[in-house]
């Protein structure tokens, strides 16, 4: 009987681990590594999302094999009360939604995205996991760095970004998102590991992060990624040894990057100093001004949980042209605060609100009294999730009801995860990242 729950914890365990690195990868090339070339021998392997009933499986066959006990720590327990008013007010504005079965349907979403966390949270209890999470993140955020540029290459690097249909991601905009929530996670652990091979390994995937982010000519990617690499860099300051050889590293090839493609680099340097350039900042402040009229027709409860991309269509100025593409499909309001305003209204935004004031406080409370060895390993975490708080401002991944989005929300229940489990242990450097 022993050995039988231990075959199931282990097929659990590896499930789980296989759908992560899909999860991340965005499933793999679906026809070729680049635009036009290096064709794939299996497209077969992409042409579904796999990592969904990897993950699930594995979440069934752990909470099997454990007897489908539920393992909790104080910092998951801290996050239960504004999790339920978060989901109170999601409730609440599903129920007095304009468009209910849409409504519906994303309240669905949203449960489900919480029932993968809630695996992560046990998974995250499993010592074996823990030391093999680390390594298949950095070997799936490394498979991703190759795709994008393997693609951009292809495509000309001195050209803007736009699709890059080698993965399941959606567009540049997704790919920033992802790359910049696992890169302050990855420099995290390159200083922080105690092992030099593994540190090079995540050192590795970290770079080509850099590269792979630089690439796309994102200009909030770019300052994100800027953001989040000196916020660790101060805060890992007693590990200069380590940091220094990385710091030196990343120096040269961003040296090498922008003199080979100094006509991109000149124009995404300009845009950012003046912004009068990018004709992105227009299209915003359009959208956010519908979303605050969305927001002053129902300012309780807002329009319904999942119902921008009908109502912008109804009730607004700016919806976009080609309704017939956008409409039901995720459109959005460039603004995670301003959509959670026009769907939730008031009562939704300040539960969103304090569930990450609360995330945030636990994962620097445990910085606090952590030894600076263990610190390093808080630092990627609250600057991953500050790097999705920050890119919030000008854009919306996080649509549940929408696939490409679902697969965000999965991959950020996952980091919360993680920091929450980090939170809680005294040397976290000794455990799931030897």
């Amino acid at each position: 009987m022993a050995r039988g729950l231990h075959d199931v914890n282990l097929t659990g365990r590896w499930l789980s681990l296989a759908g992560l690195l899909l999860m991340i990868s965005g499933d793999g090339p679906f026809q070729t590594l680049g635009l036009s070339r290096w064709p794939t021998p299996l497209p077969f392997v992409a042409s579904l999302p796999l990592y969904l009933p990897l993950l699930f499986l594995g979440f069934l066959f752990f909470g099997v094999a454990n007897g489908l006990k539920s393992k909790t720590t104080p910092g998951v327990h801290a996050v239960i009360k504004p999790l339920g008013l978060l989901l109170g007010a999601f409730l609440l504005s599903t129920v007095a939604s304009e468009v209910l079965r849409l409504s519906a349907r994303s309240f669905l979403a949203v449960l489900i995205i919480l029932s993968a966390g809630w695996g992560f949270v046990q998974l995250m209890g499993d010592e074996r996991f823990r030391r093999a999470m680390g390594p298949v993140v950095a070997i799936a955020v490394v498979l991703l760095d190759v795709l994008v540029i393997s693609w951009r290459y292809d495509e000309g690097l001195n050209t803007e970004a736009y699709h890059l249909r080698n993965n399941a991601w959606l567009g540049k905009l997704q790919l920033t998102w992802v790359l910049n929530l696992f890169a302050p996670l990855l420099l995290g652990w390159a200083i922080g590991v105690p092992r030099r091979s593994l540190a090079a390994v995540y050192a590795t995937a970290w770079l080509l992060t850099g590269a792979a982010m630089y690439f796309l000519y994102s200009r909030m990617g770019v300052i994100v990624f800027g953001m989040t690499t000196l916020g660790v860099l101060i805060f890992t300051l007693s590990q200069w040894r380590r940091t220094l050889g990385i710091v030196i590293v990343a120096a040269a090839v961003s040296v090498t990057l922008v003199g080979r493609t100094r006509e991109m680099a000149h124009f995404v340097v300009s845009t950012i100093a003046d912004p009068s350039l990018n004709p992105g900042v227009g299209m915003r402040l359009a959208i956010w001004s519908d979303a605050l009229r969305l927001f002053r027709l129902r300012p309780i409860t807002g329009h319904g949980l999942g119902t921008y991309d009908v109502v912008s269509y109804t009730e607004t100025e700016n919806a976009p042209d080609h309704e017939y593409l956008y409409r039901g499909s995720g459109w959005h309001a460039h603004n995670v605060y301003l959509h959670v305003l026009a769907e939730a209204g008031i009562l939704g935004l300040a539960a969103w609100c304090y569930l990450w004031f609360t995330i945030l406080a636990q994962i620097f409370a445990a910085w606090r009294r952590a030894t600076p060895p263990d610190r390093t390993m808080l630092v990627g975490p609250f600057f991953a999730l500050s790097a999705f708080l920050v890119l919030s401002l000008t854009e919306v991944m996080i649509a549940a009801r929408v696939h490409a989005s679902f697969r965000m929300n999965l991959t950020l229940a996952f980091l919360v995860a993680l920091a929450l489990s980090a939170t809680q242990r005294r040397d976290t450097t000794a455990d799931y990242l030897k």
